[in-house]
C-alpha cells in the first residue's frame, strides 16, 4: 500500500518543436506564416512557454522538452529557459527526482527505427537531460507515446525506470488501477514500469478545453466525480502546447486546475517521479505493439502513410524508403572508416552527445576516442559523425506528421539527407548520393504540385550543398 494519499492527480505536458531552417547552421530565419513574429518558435514562446513559466506551471506538473526547443530557448529566451530548468527540482526538494523527464533526442518514432538507432536516440536523449537538468532521469517520454517491446528493453538497459502510455495501448488494463504504475515484463527477468493516462479526460483537455467552462466548472462537474473510478492516481497527459498555443490563454486553465481546483475536489497534486519512488509497482500489464497514443494501425501515419477517405498520404512510405537508403549508404562508409581504426562505429556514435551539446569539441572527442587516427582520418571521422547526426535528424516524427508533402518538415528532412550525403562525399571523395534523386522521383502526392526530386533541387540550391552530379 502506498504511503502517499490515495487520490492523487498528475498533469503531464510534452513540449516540443521541430528543427527548422538551415540544417547546417541551425538558423531558422523568417517564417511568414508565423507573422507578426519572426518564426514559429518566437510565436509559440510568446503564447505558451513564457506564460506557463510566468505562472509557475512547470513547478506543479510533470513535463518533458524536446532538445531542439530547449536549445533554442536557452539561446533566444534565456529567462524562460532558466525558469523551466529551475522548475524541475525546486529548492529544498530531493535532487535525485523532479518534474522533468527525458525524451528521444530527435523526437524519433522509436518503434520504426533500427535497434542501433533506437539506442542512440535514447542515450543522446538521456545525455541531453543530464546536461541540462544536472541529474539522471527516472522517466522517459516516448515521442507520440509510440512503443514496442524492444524500445522498452533499451530504455531499461539505459537505466530508465518508467515511461507513459495511453489506455488504448494496454491489453486488459486492471479495473480501478488508475494510472498505476504497472510493470511490463521484459526478457531476462527484467521489467520496466509504465504509467497509463486517462484517455478520455486527457482528450477532453487536448481537444475541447475551450468548451469545458473553465478549470473550476470542469473540476466540480467532471474531475471530482471521476475520483470514484480513477484509482490511486489519475494521470492527465497531453501536448504542452495545448496550454496557450493550440488553445490561446489556456495556460490559465492549467494554473487554476493544479493550484486550486483539483485540490478543491479532493486530489493531491503530485509528479510522476515522486509518485513512482513512493509507491509500489507490482501489477503487470502487456502492451499493444507497435502502437501510439493516436494511431493503432501499425503506426501507419508515420510509417507508410494511408490511402483512404479520399486522402492519399502514401508519399510518406516512399520518402521513408528514400531516407532509409541514404542512411544505409552513409552507415556503410562510416563503418568502413571506423573499423579501419579498430573503433566500434555505433558505440562511438552513442558517445557523441557531448559534442552535440557543446560540452566538448569534436576534435578533442575524436582524439580521445580514436587516438590512432592521423590528421586526415580524424577529419574524415568528424565529417562522418556530423553526417550521422544529420541522418538521425531526418527521422524526426514531424517529417511524417503533416499530410502535405510540400510542408516544411518533409522538405527539412530532404535537406538533412542532402547535407549528410554532402558531408559523407567530402569525407570519402566518392559519389554515394547517386540513388537519392531517383528514390525521390517516386515521392509524389496528388495534394502537392512539387515532388521529392524538385524539393531536393530547391534545398541543394538554397543551402549551397555540394552533391556529386
Amino acid at each position: 500500500m502506498s504511503n502517499i494519499e490515495r487520490d492523487s492527480i498528475c498533469v503531464y505536458g510534452h513540449f516540443s518543436q521541430p528543427p527548422r531552417g538551415n540544417p547546417l547552421t541551425g538558423e531558422i530565419g523568417q517564417e511568414p506564416s508565423a507573422a507578426p513574429f519572426a518564426n514559429w518558435n518566437d510565436r509559440i514562446s510568446d503564447s505558451c512557454y513564457r506564460p506557463n513559466a510566468e505562472e509557475e506551471n512547470f513547478k506543479r506538473i510533470s513535463f518533458s522538452f524536446g532538445e531542439y526547443l530547449l536549445a533554442w530557448l536557452e539561446a533566444q529566451r534565456p529567462q524562460v529557459y532558466q525558469t523551466i530548468i529551475a522548475s524541475d527540482a525546486p529548492e529544498g526538494e530531493n535532487p535525485t527526482r523532479g518534474n522533468a523527464l527525458a525524451t528521444a533526442y530527435h523526437h524519433t518514432i522509436l518503434p520504426l527505427a533500427r535497434r542501433r538507432d533506437k539506442r542512440t536516440q535514447i542515450l543522446w536523449g538521456i545525455a541531453a537531460f543530464e546536461h541540462r537538468f544536472g541529474r539522471k532521469p527516472l522517466g522517459f517520454w516516448l515521442p507520440e507515446m509510440a512503443v514496442d517491446t524492444e524500445t522498452l528493453a533499451l530504455l531499461a538497459d539505459a537505466g530508465i525506470q518508467y515511461t507513459l502510455l495511453a489506455e488504448q495501448q494496454i491489453r486488459q488494463l486492471p479495473i480501478n488501477g488508475g494510472a498505476g504504475p504497472y510493470q511490463v515484463k521484459l526478457t531476462g527477468g527484467r521489467s520496466i514500469a509504465v504509467f497509463v493516462r486517462n484517455d478520455h479526460l486527457s482528450s477532453e483537455i487536448s481537444f475541447n478545453i475551450h468548451n469545458l467552462g473553465g478549470a473550476g466548472h470542469w473540476s466540480r462537474n467532471v474531475l471530482g466525480p471521476a475520483r470514484k473510478a480513477s484509482g490511486p492516481l489519475l494521470l492527465l497527459a497531453t501536448e504542452g502546447e495545448t496550454f496557450g498555443h493550440h488553445r490561446v490563454g489556456e495556460d490559465q486553465f492549467l494554473r487554476w486546475l493544479i493550484s486550486h481546483e483539483a485540490p478543491a475536489v479532493g486530489f493531491a497534486v503530485t509528479n510522476l517521479d515522486n509518485y513512482f519512488v513512493e509507491s509500489s509497482s507490482e501489477q503487470k500489464v502487456q502492451i499493444n505493439e507497435p502502437s501510439s497514443w493516436s494511431d493503432q494501425r501499425g503506426l501507419a501515419n508515420w510509417a507508410t502513410g494511408q490511402a483512404n477517405d479520399g486522402k492519399d498520404t502514401t508519399w510518406k512510405g516512399a520518402l521513408r524508403r528514400a531516407l532509409d537508403n541514404v542512411a544505409s549508404e552513409i552507415d556503410r562508409a562510416y563503418e568502413d572508416l571506423a573499423r579501419s581504426l579498430k573503433v566500434d562505429p555505433w558505440d562511438l556514435r552513442d558517445q557523441y552527445a557531448p559534442v552535440l551539446l557543446g560540452a566538448m569539441e569534436a576534435d578533442a572527442f575524436i582524439a580521445q576516442q580514436a587516438p590512432d587516427a592521423d590528421e586526415k582520418t580524424a577529419k574524415q571521422l568528424g565529417m562522418f559523425l556530423a553526417a550521422q547526426e544529420l541522418a538521425q535528424r531526418m527521422y524526426t516524427s514531424y517529417t511524417f506528421t503533416n499530410d502535405s508533402l510540400d510542408s516544411s518538415q518533409p522538405r527539412y528532412a530532404i535537406a538533412c539527407a542532402a547535407a549528410a550525403l554532402s558531408l559523407a562525399q567530402q569525407a570519402t571523395g566518392l559519389d554515394i548520393a547517386e540513388r537519392f534523386a531517383p528514390d525521390l522521383a517516386v515521392v509524389t502526392s496528388t495534394n502537392s504540385n512539387v515532388g521529392g526530386t524538385e524539393i531536393l533541387r530547391q534545398v541543394v540550391e538554397e543551402f549551397d550543398l555540394k552533391l556529386a552530379e
